[in-house]
């Protein structure tokens, strides 16, 4: 039975935000942000708990919090060392503390993602997109992911060929089809979010209609010319797939991009120029960042 990591981090108010973007940066499978921290230590009124595969590179994680946690204290936003307690889960603990505290996450008027077993129904003007928390990143709660729905929302149309790139739990992939995409393609550099991502489009119905691939965009079931493509991952891996997606891209199609803060925006969005890219929307959530953009005519690849 596959078994997980459970990290908590005791924090500050001043340092929880830090924190929470650190665990999903960092590849976190869900972030729960709750009461006192590890031991419920004096002066720790807040605690922030990730999940990560155990396998080889949650040391090099927990390193990675704690030289962020240093750097905090030297900008007066933490105190003392940074108090982190891990835990071996097995998968039905994991699963367990997911349906304790995980539920329905309200995205718009219109959208909702929800576990399976929240009581939350799709209603009348209502789309409930049904995500069972596995390995794949992507729950409804994470600002990026809101970010990159409300864009869908406004840009599916019926018919669409969409292309989520970094698919993880296929939760973009899934809404798109609901939304009235004709097919999705997810792909996902990392295996082990497939089979959750299969898992929820059976639960959603779609099954038939969206495609999920462990690999890069030289897949080759990446294939032709999309009129969506979404990409919700770093600001760095999203800057080396601009090219890929010039090729991908319809001519009268639009790129969705989230998974970056707001201070690296200016920078980011300069770049989309430079490749030819018209940025028609930002949206901001929190401290994360989105848009959406168009490709300059003649700029488009031959796939």
């Amino acid at each position: 039975m596959p078994h997980w990591v459970e990290v908590t981090v005791a924090t500050t108010p001043a340092s929880e935000e830090a924190i929470v973007n650190a665990f999903w940066e960092l590849g976190s499978s869900g972030v729960l942000q709750s009461g006192s921290g590890p031991g419920g230590s004096a002066g720790a009124s807040e605690c922030v708990t990730g999940f990560w595969p155990d396998r080889p590179g949650v040391n090099e994680k927990l390193d990675r919090i704690t030289r962020l946690w240093d750097e905090l204290r030297s900008l007066g936003m933490a105190d003392g060392a940074c108090r982190i307690a891990t835990r071996r889960v097995s998968e039905d603990d994991w699963a367990g503390n997911w349906k304790a505290r995980v539920g329905p996450v309200q995205v718009s008027d219109r959208l909702l993602v929800a576990p399976p077993w929240s009581e939350a129904a799709q209603s009348d003007g209502l789309l409930a997109v049904r995500i069972n928390p596995g390995t794949g990143f992507g729950t409804g709660g994470h600002e990026t992911t809101q970010l990159c729905l409300r864009q869908l929302e406004k840009r599916i149309r019926p018919g669409d060929r969409v292309l989520d790139v970094g698919s993880g739990s296929g939760v973009l992939s899934i809404t798109a089809v609901l939304l009235g995409a004709s097919r999705a393609t997810g792909i996902d550099i990392d295996p082990e979010t497939i089979g959750n991502a299969l898992e929820n489009t059976r639960l959603n119905g779609v099954a038939d209609r969206v495609d999920v691939y462990a690999g890069r965009m030289d897949h080759p079931s990446v294939s032709g010319r999309y009129r969506i493509i979404v990409s919700n991952i770093s600001a760095a891996s999203l800057t080396a797939l601009l090219p890929g997606f010039s090729d991908r891209l319809h001519p009268a199609g639009e790129l969705i991009l989230s998974g970056l803060l707001i201070e690296e925006a200016p920078s980011f969005e300069a770049t989309l120029r430079d490749r030819g890219f018209t940025l028609l929307e930002r949206e901001t959530r929190g401290v994360w960042w989105a848009g959406a953009a168009v490709l300059a005519a003649g700029r488009h690849g031959v796939p």
